[in-house]
């Protein structure tokens, strides 16, 4: 049982929670292949997506993403290929009994901000313990990090120029809930074994070997500018910890989960409070890293009706940060003004699996 869902489970003790609550919240809710495996067979998902070319990959026009044409999708070759939009994975094949799904032929798949979908057959997927193996993309969609069997650890590669620099790791330490987070120029790798206090997390110099032990209790949130974000759950702390160590971890007054990274202020973050987990209409709760203490509350609009989940993620400036959106139609990205609430539509994602985007600790979510 993760950290989050012990949260929830506390939340929810009078009351059952709805089904949403078993959907994603990317970056914390992991399932284990099987259970994406039937994820997929039951939406039928959708693989191909590409974006526009932009500054940063993540920040986009109001534009629904288009499929590429091509039936044939291209092995990533050798040499630079530009910066990277987002990640995702392939869904399991329907088949006919006894097995029902054949997840055999799953591939990790990668999209550049010109919108050109490569395989990379060398990301692994699912461990020989059937536990999901993720990737991470660098804040500035630059670097992409992933586990190679054949290297028995993980390929850090810059996809401007195709450097790639290898972190050994034994296959077996992949377990339930891994996460993987890199920095921008590819120097610092944080990856997480497994949710839950007995498996601590690294902080791994690429360039030198060095690898910092992080108390399991922690979880990564992203790595930007020199400092890793951690959270742990329930009580709730928020911890900014530089890659030369140190830093001390603030304690919310309150119980929340899915926060952003650092807003430009330097000051606050914005999360959501678990006590409105089950709300009708989103609220996001603007939080004083400094003092712990709540700033305000904003009720967020413009969002589609249908019930869904929304994850703050990066900021793209003062006034917006990006939020991600799961409901019935799949992945969504939207901008959410943290003074009005008001979200506009950034890119639509479709029915993709274990959507990845740059700048996050990722874990494999369906």
């Amino acid at each position: 049982m993760t950290r989050l869902r012990e949260a929830l489970d506390g939340i929810a003790a009078e009351a059952p929670l709805v089904n949403l609550l078993d959907a994603a919240i990317a970056g914390h809710r992991r399932r284990r292949r099987t259970a994406t495996a039937l994820a997929a067979a039951a939406t039928a998902a959708v693989v191909g997506v590409t974006s526009a070319a932009v500054t940063l990959p993540w920040q986009r026009s109001a534009a629904p993403a288009v499929p590429q044409q091509s039936t044939v999708v291209p092995d990533l070759p050798e040499g630079g290929v530009g910066v990277l939009s987002h990640a995702y994975h392939t869904p399991c094949k329907r088949v006919a009994e006894p097995r029902g799904i054949d997840c055999d032929d799953v591939e990790w798949r990668v999209v550049t901000g010109a919108g050109k979908t490569y395989r990379v057959p060398q990301a692994l997927v699912s461990t020989a313990e059937d536990h999901d193996a993720p990737v991470a993309l660098s804040r500035d969609g630059r670097t992409f990090a992933y586990y190679s069997k054949q290297a028995q650890g993980h390929v850090v590669r810059d996809m401007v120029t195709g450097a790639e620099v290898t972190v050994p790791l034994p296959e077996e330490e992949i377990e339930i809930g891994s996460m993987l987070a890199v920095s921008d120029g590819g120097r610092y790798l944080v990856f997480d074994p497994r949710e839950g206090t007995r498996y601590p997390g690294r902080l791994i110099d690429t360039r030198t070997g060095k690898r910092t032990t992080i108390n399991g209790k922690y979880e990564p949130v992203t790595i930007k500018d020199g400092v890793v974000q951690w959270i742990r759950y329930i009580k709730t702390d928020l911890w900014f910890m530089p890659v030369t160590g140190g830093g001390k971890p603030v304690r919310f007054d309150g119980k929340f989960i899915a926060p952003s990274e650092l807003a430009p202020d330097g000051r606050t973050v914005v999360a959501l409070d678990s006590e409105d987990v089950r709300a009708a209409e989103p609220v996001i709760t603007v939080l004083d890293v400094k003092t712990g203490r709540t700033v305000r509350q904003v009720a967020v609009t413009g969002l589609p009706s249908d019930p869904g989940m929304v994850h703050p993620t990066a900021w793209r400036d003062a006034r917006e940060v990006e939020v991600r959106y799961s409901g019935k139609g799949g992945w969504d990205l939207y901008a959410v003004n943290v003074g009005t609430g008001k979200a506009r539509l950034l890119k639509r994602y479709g029915k993709v699996l274990s959507l990845t985007l740059p700048g996050e600790a990722a874990g494999v979510l369906p």
